[in-house]
């Protein structure tokens, strides 16, 4: 495919990629069941010991400091919810199917670990800024940067030339993809997570991950998953080591943080500072548990 690409091609051929592995799609059934019952959930998931074990995992993160080790499925399932249980059968099952090696040039290593620093980050912010209903966090922070994905897999001559383009310019993965592509990562992981028929609100909180001002719906969590790539970053943990820096004091005085202060967060330099150490103390703390997610 040439630099002539454009958006409508590339979202046919999106609109060609499989559904997501049966044990997700029941999952979101049983999820949508008032009459479901956490036994229910259980049945299903202790089929897939590894995709149990990752539960787990999940339920004992640092990041989410709760007091006692969680050892069951079934204490898993209270403590974190049937709502985020399902974010992280979900989680994994986009893991699962988009597994295998990148391009050269692209550590898809280094690029799943970007991708559950910012799902824990993601839950902490919204804790930390309490916000109601925010059992989409962990799974948008978690797939938030999966069109980088989808175009590494389905149009790899392109994807080559986006990372040359992000190497060479040390720009950003959208304005090296709107170059070679004319549309982005969050436009296309948008389009698919849509087509697999995930919660509205992590769509969306995925298509505007770079501008959470263009939400007009769930505004707060679309912040929230902003800073979270952002923070992860800052914490030294971009997906791609070439990509543009982020300069913190640059960021506090911009108008996309004026625009967040606005939307009632309490930030600043320092605290951004603070939250950025916070953040690298708690990677290190969960070196062996929930960074392993994907091993």
């Amino acid at each position: 495919m040439s630099k002539k690409t454009d958006m409508d091609k590339v979202l046919q051929r999106v609109e060609q990629i499989p559904t997501i592995p049966v044990i997700s799609q029941k999952i979101m059934e049983i999820s949508g069941d008032e009459n479901a019952a956490v036994r229910d959930f259980v049945r299903i998931i202790e089929k897939d010991q590894a995709l149990a074990a990752k539960i787990l995992r999940v339920a004992n993160s640092a990041f989410y400091g709760f007091l006692s080790k969680v050892t069951s499925l079934e204490h898993a399932l209270v403590i974190l919810g049937i709502n985020e249980v399902r974010s992280v059968v979900l989680g994994c099952s986009v893991y699962k199917f988009f597994s295998r090696s990148g391009s050269k040039g692209f550590d898809r290593t280094r690029f799943w670990k970007h991708s559950i620093i910012c799902s824990q980050v993601a839950r902490f912010l919204g804790t930390r800024f309490n916000v109601q209903n925010g059992n989409s966090l962990f799974l948008a922070g978690l797939i938030h940067d999966i069109g980088k994905v989808v175009v590494d897999q389905y149009f790899q001559e392109d994807f080559q030339q986006i990372l040359e383009h992000v190497s060479s310019n040390k720009t950003t993965f959208s304005k090296a993809e709107k170059k070679v592509l004319g549309t982005t990562h969050d436009q296309i992981a948008g389009k698919l997570l849509k087509q697999w028929r995930f919660p509205n609100e992590v769509v969306t909180q995925v298509s505007n991950h770079h501008a959470p001002w263009h939400d007009k719906n769930h505004g707060t969590d679309s912040i929230i998953i902003y800073l979270a790539n952002l923070l992860a970053k800052l914490a030294g943990h971009p997906c791609h080591p070439d990509e543009k820096q982020i300069d913190l004091h640059e960021f506090a005085n911009s108008s996309e943080l004026d625009f967040i202060v606005k939307s009632g967060f309490r930030l600043d330099y320092e605290r951004l500072r603070k939250l950025t150490s916070d953040i690298q103390e708690l990677v290190l703390a969960e070196a062996d548990n929930v960074m392993r997610l994907f091993k």
